[in-house]
Order: C-alpha cells, then sequence, then structure tokens
C-alpha cells in the first residue's frame, strides 16, 4: 500500500508540474532566446495558436516558471494571441532585473466612492433566443441558475469606463468577441467553481470578457472582483427578492413589485436603484435582468445595502414581464 501510495503521490507532482495555471511560480526579469522554439499555450495540450516561434538573441519579459526545476517559462510575446506563451527552459536563459529595472507594484484607483452596476440575468429568459449556447443546453429546472438570478457582471461606471490598461492584442480580442483569445484568468479553484454556478455563461467563457471589459477597471485584481460580484449576488439570493421571484416563475410581475422587495431586504429606498431589463420573444414579454445602482468601497466588504442607499435613484425600466420557466416555451 505504501508504494501504491507514492506511485499516486509522484503522479499527482508530476500532474501540477504541467498544468499551466496552478503551478506557476511568478518570476521578474527577462528571458532571452537562444534558438527559435514554440511558444505554447499549454504545456499539457501542446498548443501554439498562430504558429509563434521565439527569435534567436531576441529578449521577452519573464512571468513564471511552471515549478521549482522549470522545464518552461512563461514569457510575454508580444505580438502573439493571446501574448502569455510557455517556452521550454533549454530554449534560452533567464536574465535577472537590475534593482533599477525591477517592476513597480501595480496600482489601481482608490474604490471609494466609485458608481458600479451590478447586472444580474434571469438565465431561462436569456436561454430562450440562444439555446445553442452550452449553458442553455445544460440547463435544467434542478439547476440553480434555473430558480435564482445569475450573475452577468459588474461595470464600473461610467460605462465609457472600460479596456482599462491591457496589452492591445488582449483588448482587440475582448472588443471583437474573441474570448477564446484572451488569456485565462488567475482565479482559485474555488472562485472557479462558485462562478460556474453563480455565472452559467462561463461555459461560453464569459468571465473573459467581462474581466476584459469591466473588471480590468475595477480597483482589485480579477480574483478579488469575481469575489466580490460573487458575494453581492448571494445578498440578493438569500433576500425577500429571491422569494418574491421564486413564487412568480412562470407568472407576470411588476417592477414595482420587485422593487418593493429590495426595499424590504435592503432598506426604503433601495428599489429606486433597480432597473428592469425586459425583452420580447414571439409576442411575449420577458424579464431578462436586473441592473443595480451601487456607489461605493465595494472591495472592503461594504454590504449591498450601502452600497445601494448611496447610489443615485435610477428609473424603473420595463413596468411588467413574464418570469420565464427553464426550457422553450
Amino acid at each position: 500500500m505504501g508504494y501504491l501510495r507514492g506511485l499516486a503521490v509522484a503522479g499527482l507532482a508530476l500532474l501540477v508540474g504541467h498544468g499551466p495555471a496552478r503551478a506557476d511560480e511568478p518570476m521578474d526579469g527577462t528571458f532571452r532566446a537562444g534558438r527559435a522554439c514554440e511558444a505554447l499555450v499549454s504545456i499539457r495540450k501542446d498548443t501554439n495558436p498562430g504558429q509563434v516561434v521565439t527569435g534567436p538573441g531576441l529578449s521577452y519579459r519573464l512571468l513564471a516558471r511552471n515549478q521549482k526545476k522549470p522545464t518552461h517559462y512563461r514569457i510575454e510575446v508580444p505580438d502573439a494571441v493571446p501574448p502569455e506563451r510557455w517556452v521550454k527552459a533549454e530554449c534560452g536563459k533567464v536574465i535577472p532585473p537590475a534593482p533599477s529595472e525591477a517592476p513597480a507594484p501595480a496600482t489601481k484607483p482608490k474604490p471609494v466612492n466609485l458608481s458600479y452596476v451590478l447586472a444580474l440575468s434571469w438565465q431561462p429568459a436569456f436561454c430562450e433566443t440562444n439555446q445553442k449556447r452550452p449553458e442553455c443546453r445544460w440547463q435544467t429546472g434542478q439547476r440553480y441558475d434555473a430558480s435564482y438570478l445569475s450573475l452577468h457582471g459588474l461595470w464600473p461606471q461610467p460605462s465609457t469606463r472600460a479596456y482599462c490598461d491591457l496589452p492591445a492584442a488582449v483588448r482587440a480580442a475582448g472588443e471583437c468577441g474573441r474570448w477564446k483569445d484572451i488569456p485565462d484568468l488567475d482565479l482559485s479553484l474555488g472562485t472557479r467553481a462558485e462562478l460556474e454556478t453563480m455565472m452559467p455563461g462561463t461555459n461560453s467563457l464569459l468571465e473573459r470578457h467581462e474581466w476584459t471589459k469591466h473588471g480590468s477597471c475595477y480597483p482589485a485584481n480579477a480574483e478579488t472582483y469575481f469575489k466580490d460580484s460573487i458575494r453581492l449576488l448571494k445578498e440578493v439570493n438569500a433576500s425577500p427578492v429571491a422569494d418574491l421571484l421564486l413564487r412568480s416563475v412562470g407568472r407576470r410581475i411588476n417592477a414595482a413589485d420587485i422593487r418593493a422587495a429590495f426595499d424590504q431586504g435592503f432598506g426604503a429606498g433601495a428599489g429606486n436603484r433597480v432597473r428592469v431589463v425586459c425583452k420580447d420573444d414571439g409576442g411575449r414579454r420577458l424579464i431578462a435582468e436586473l441592473t443595480i445602482g451601487l456607489k461605493g468601497d465595494i472591495p472592503a466588504g461594504t454590504g449591498l445595502s450601502d452600497l445601494m442607499q448611496a447610489a443615485s435613484p435610477i428609473d424603473p425600466g420595463c413596468p411588467a414581464g413574464i418570469l420565464d420557466p427553464v426550457g422553450p416555451q
């Protein structure tokens, strides 16, 4: 048994050592290529979109190594899509940064008094007209988003604030809807697992789009951005708003009733920060989304009630619509 256990541990270590994200050890400095080598997006899958190779004698910004005794280094290839690539360690040498060249810590704007819109979707309505999307093909009545609001995004305001401080290739991929070409996000396993439940659009890489367009302007990293978004969604789905929606599936519901439920859960006047978004489907008007105005320091853990109360009132949007059940109607 001890021998088998040792083999299992060794096998796990081998898998982790070749994982493209979880085993990364960040590094600073430069990787100087000694010869032409493939620049891979994934070591395990051996994928190289664009057939990118390093140029002998050229230097690349060094990002990480895949393990303590690296077989590969992660570098930035500016013209590649995506630009972050893995090259074999034997293909060049690492040049540490000089003290004066060490990168300054990344700064983000102070979050106090920033304004946001929290966009929450009613997934069955989305799937009525997007039935071929993977998140819609696999939706069932037992899935979380069949009965509760799901996460669309958390959007810093004004709406023109988007695609902040991104490499040109990443921004271009985001603006053109090429979500597969946006580099994978550095998220913990726990946050990824919650997103798969709370944001069904992760099946279509929605999280990459939301981070690139909106999260890049958020005063924190991707991990914090999505943890904060999930926290706010959970507050709504544990409130009288969720109770109202659960009772109303398959029925017509008024925006005034939704706003009143927000008042009940988050204080008088909170409902005035909620807009109901509807869409038409074959003569039926469906409630598709709620957008909620927020203002304040979200990364500091400020509660949804305080964030809503600090925001300015907005128009109610669609006056009423059907809360669609799962499946084509």
